[in-house]
């Protein structure tokens, strides 16, 4: 392939292991109803949006509640959860540096929320590393559409098919495959999808990222 000119994060799962946060936070919920999620089941819903995801647990645990109601609820234990510090998953921070010495462009592609996006990232204390974020806040229409990986890509002022993006959920390499990016597949979580075909490259850690696909200096 040609030497791409950015690299775009995808967040939960790739540069912070945040998914156990949200599914506690979903228990926080669901514990009011007397009932519960284990992870193995929470994990069908990794990388949905969250009005869907709510929509369909309301379905699944018939909770008697509205879908307004259960999303004003959320708000506070998930941000609770989200600022407990967490460190960025191994390899994240010399990866990001390695870029930045590269003078490669950065991107942060998210379905979460800005608000949410800025505890998580804060968290982790790796805040200032992107160019372009584009949260779900930022879309009309979030993952698995390639909608996110688009406007990135264009924030960027590239084309999808010159960035490489990073993901892990099946929900987010649906969107990068589909917006024409080139895809690394990262299972360095518990939570992350199998192998999805289409992707260039699978890799158990951000220390394998493949920097040699990029064009330094762009």
């Amino acid at each position: 392939m040609p030497p791409a000119r950015a690299v775009i994060f995808d967040m939960d799962g790739v540069l912070t292991d945040s998914e156990p946060a949200f599914h506690a936070a979903v228990n926080d919920i669901l514990d009011r109803f007397g009932t519960s999620i284990s992870l193995r089941d929470y994990e069908r819903f990794i990388g949905t949006a969250t009005p869907v995801m709510w929509q369909r647990m309301i379905a699944l645990k018939r909770l008697p509640a509205t879908l307004p109601e259960i999303l004003d609820a959320y708000e506070a234990p998930l941000l609770a959860r989200l600022r407990e510090p967490r460190p960025p998953l191994p390899g994240a921070r010399e990866l990001l540096a390695r870029l930045r010495t590269m003078r490669v462009p950065l991107g942060l592609c998210t379905a979460s929320y800005r608000r949410w996006v800025d505890a998580i990232l804060a968290s982790a204390g790796i805040a200032p590393e992107f160019d372009v974020i584009v949260a779900a806040d930022d879309v009309e229409r979030t993952k698995p559409d390639p909608q996110p990986y688009e406007r990135a890509a264009a924030a960027l002022g590239l084309r999808a098919d010159e960035c490489v993006v990073i993901e892990d959920s099946v929900s987010g390499l649906t969107s990068a495959l589909a917006s024409g990016a080139c895809v690394v597949q990262l299972r360095a979580t518990g939570t992350a999808a199998d192998v999805m075909p289409g992707v260039e490259r699978v890799i158990a850690s951000l220390d394998e990222f493949p920097s040699e696909w990029l064009a330094a200096g762009t």
